[in-house]
């Protein structure tokens, strides 16, 4: 996701050098990348338009096909491509949308990586030092003199006994019930991170207060997600990060309308409302998409693809609540501008608009087929075909005389299925006669082979 993260990171970063504020640096961000997707929501548009103008006969096919789903899934293909649709056309623009969420996702998560121009060794160094202080913090408070356990230790308290703080990160690490922990950490680390706790005061019931430091973002380990917490800890102790690192987190405007965009929404704090704000935006659009499909004579989906599209607003809601404030907030500015642009796109693509756009494009010399058009003249075209085997050197194969009267038959009953389900005159009748019996139905494989020419252009072959 890095790679993919780094153009929008550099994005976000111009962004925040012309506003130098994050929450209105995320708007300008949203705003940029609507206008970017501009021109794909609007093709996006058309091909809705196209696949509602479709509606009533895929209603029809449904109520004709109802019992037998594999000749509904073959006429529905081949409506699609009489009509020249892509029933998948609408899935890139949400594809793109969700690689863009978790991109933008990576960069709210590391905003020194993509947006301080710091020096890597210097991140990663501060990253490790908020790993390893919440890592002894930890140990220090399940360190205690009771056998009960009930006496919770601080490095207050244990420096007010004049216990060395030092001895007692090596008594931990010497227990293997306790200090699992700190198995990994050399002498000469924990030296190093008893000064830091001793000399920076109620440091330690800093790191294990869940108000302060949210233990979602230490799941991951030494990570770049513990930067929001560089962003905050290097407000209260400033001294253990590289002086740089301190600068740029005192300078840095992650404040939004006095949300802090590092934290995690929670039921008992103001950033509920942000998960919920976004609930309520994704269920508008949903309903305003719903409005104009009925509006413009589309089809109002219903059951179980109707139950899908409230989906996604659940989906938005879950998001919300499970990445920092930043994110939930980018998640409301994008779902403020779909809003608007679902409104702009229906008013401007009304039906009369979008009659004579289809009218002009269906009027254009004939194109290039496409790739899904290929596919399904290929997967129609396996039904009479699949009988015969090229020879070698793709030469024509050589049939014995029962094999060719099989060939015959199966061009026969498929001339005669495209010819009544095109002109609806007469049942398909298929020629079930063994590939042995006599010719007198060669009169009737002509007749259908002249048809067939005068109405799709090319003979079938023998």
């Amino acid at each position: 996701m890095g790679i993919i993260a780094w153009p929008f990171g550099k994005l976000l970063w111009l962004c925040y050098e012309i506003i130098s504020n994050y929450g209105w640096a995320l708007f300008l961000f949203s705003l940029l990348i609507k206008l970017i997707m501009l021109p794909s929501s609007c093709k996006q548009q058309l091909s809705m338009a196209k696949t509602q103008k479709l509606g009533p006969k895929l209603e029809q096919l449904k109520k004709k096909y109802a019992n037998n789903k594999e000749k509904l899934n073959e006429a529905t293909m081949e409506l699609y491509n009489q009509e020249n649709v892509n029933p998948m056309g609408s899935c890139l623009p949400m594809v793109l949308t969700m690689v863009i969420l978790f991109a933008v996702a990576e960069v709210v998560y590391a905003p020194l990586s993509y947006i301080s121009g710091l020096p890597k060794e210097k991140i990663e160094s501060a990253q490790t030092v908020v790993y390893d202080v919440y890592t002894v913090s930890s140990a220090v408070k399940s360190y205690t003199q009771s056998e009960d356990g009930a006496n919770t230790a601080t490095v207050a308290g244990l420096t007010a006994e004049g216990r060395d703080i030092y001895e007692v990160l090596t008594e931990i690490k010497a227990d293997s019930s306790k200090g699992k922990a700190l198995q990994d950490y050399s002498d000469e680390r924990l030296r190093e991170l008893s000064d830091i706790l001793t000399s920076n005061p109620g440091i330690d019931e800093y790191f294990t207060n869940p108000e302060k430091v949210s233990q979602r973002l230490l799941a991951g380990g030494d990570s770049t997600r513990l930067q929001l917490l560089i962003m905050s800890a290097s407000q209260d102790y400033p001294a253990i990060f590289d002086p740089e690192v301190t600068e740029f987190c005192s300078e840095f405007d992650y404040i939004f309308l006095g949300v802090n965009l590092g934290r995690y929404p929670s039921w008992n704090s103001i950033l509920v409302l942000i998960p919920i704000v976004s609930l309520v935006l994704q269920l508008a659009i949903t309903v305003l998409s719903q409005y104009y499909s009925k509006k413009n004579g589309g089809v109002v989906q219903k059951g179980a693809m109707g139950a899908m599209l409230y989906i996604s607003p659940l989906i938005s809601f879950w998001i919300a609540f499970s990445f920092p404030a930043g994110i939930g907030i980018y998640w409301i500015f994008q779902s403020i501008l779909s809003l608007l642009q679902t409104v702009l796109l229906n008013l401007y693509y009304n039906p009369k608009r979008v009659e004579r756009l289809l009218a002009k494009a269906e009027s254009k010399a004939k194109r290039k087929p496409s790739l899904y058009q290929m596919a399904l003249e290929q997967q129609r075209s396996q039904g009479s075909n699949q009988t015969l085997k090229e020879g070698p050197d793709g030469e024509e194969p050589k049939l014995s005389r029962a094999e060719k009267k099989e060939a015959q038959r199966l061009t026969l009953n498929e001339a005669r299925r495209r010819y009544s389900e095109k002109y609806g005159d007469g049942e398909i009748l298929e020629d079930t006669k063994a590939p042995d019996q006599s010719d007198g139905d060669d009169a009737v494989l002509e007749e259908a082979r002249r048809r067939y020419a005068e109405k799709y252009g090319d003979a079938p072959k023998q």
